[in-house]
């Protein structure tokens, strides 16, 4: 199970731990991660009382994960801190203690894999670092159920196409550069960009309001709340974080090339960073998707 003992800041500000190797040996001595198989696949805690970095305390797990939802200043050390270690480099033990812990989990086990890493994050990252009228005229005789039932009768269901993603080295290149937001866009953009129209498993009819219509299980359904869309985003991101150690394999001398160590500290953390817990980078990606699936006048013009 994964342990750690918690902090309180307030009494004891000089016994934060800072981003050495013994701090690093102690985290990993204290960081176990249980299999996915364990009897209630969650997180236990030897600790009775949960503290927060800003000095809240509460008898209850459930209330300090509401308390850490709208914590400033947990947050924002999570937020700095993650940033500052994307540019240094940590020992090559607790890079792969945090490769490791990724790869035991699968898509299936995403919302586990989120709880372990909401604990990972604070542990690691804090402590040690137009014409109007002719518009609506073709609007009023365009029928989007009429398109996608008939025209679109032969797309690729949703859950389908999140499998076509496909994670390569490029893939991790990118999300070291740039971060996973904008990584996870690319994929599902340059995926949807190269299907045929009609072939694609997502339509917008309103990009400014979101509105997205879907195709799984061989279905077309409005998005009403955009669950499905974020559910997709979550499992390429989780599919990601899962096969970090793909890119250690591609790169089997990052243990002795100071180099290699800064990128796969890096990758590990932008991976790391929980979009779906953040709905503004969410709305990043799904604004995107919108915007690249948008079915134009001239679209409709031509299936009307």
């Amino acid at each position: 199970m994964l342990h750690f003992d918690v902090i309180d800041v307030k009494k004891h500000p000089n016994n934060l731990p800072t981003c050495n190797e013994d701090n690093n040996e102690k985290l990993l001595d204290s960081t176990q991660v249980s299999d996915v198989g364990s009897s209630d696949g969650m997180l236990n805690y030897i600790t009775r009382q949960f503290k927060c970095v800003c000095g809240m305390s509460y008898k209850h797990r459930q209330s300090l994960l509401r308390h850490n939802k709208t914590c400033y200043i947990l947050q924002s050390q999570i937020t700095s801190k993650t940033k500052e270690l994307s540019n240094e480099s940590l020992d090559k033990e607790t890079l792969t203690t945090l490769v490791n812990t990724m790869a035991k989990f699968n898509v299936d086990n995403q919302e586990t894999l989120v709880k372990v890493l909401k604990e990972i994050i604070p542990n690691v990252g804090v402590n040690n670092i137009v014409n109007t009228n002719s518009h609506n005229n073709i609007s009023n005789n365009f029928n989007v159920q009429m398109f996608l039932n008939e025209k679109c009768k032969n797309a690729m269901n949703l859950t389908d196409f999140i499998e076509t993603l496909p994670i390569t080295s490029a893939t991790y290149e990118n999300t070291i550069e740039n971060g996973l937001t904008k990584t996870i866009t690319s994929m599902f953009v340059d995926g949807l960009n190269n299907m045929d129209i009609l072939e694609r498993p997502i339509h917008c009819t309103d990009p400014s309001r979101k509105t997205l219509y879907i195709k799984d299980n061989d279905v077309w359904e409005k998005d009403n709340n955009l669950n499905t869309i974020e559910t997709s985003i979550t499992k390429i991101a989780t599919k990601q974080r899962t096969m970090i150690n793909k890119w250690q394999e591609a790169n089997n001398g990052w243990k002795t090339d100071e180099d290699l160590q800064t990128k796969l500290t890096s990758l590990v953390f932008n991976s790391m960073t929980l979009i779906e817990q953040d709905q503004k980078e969410t709305n990043k990606i799904i604004r995107a998707i919108s915007k690249n699936t948008h079915l134009t006048q001239e679209i409709k013009e031509e299936y009307k």
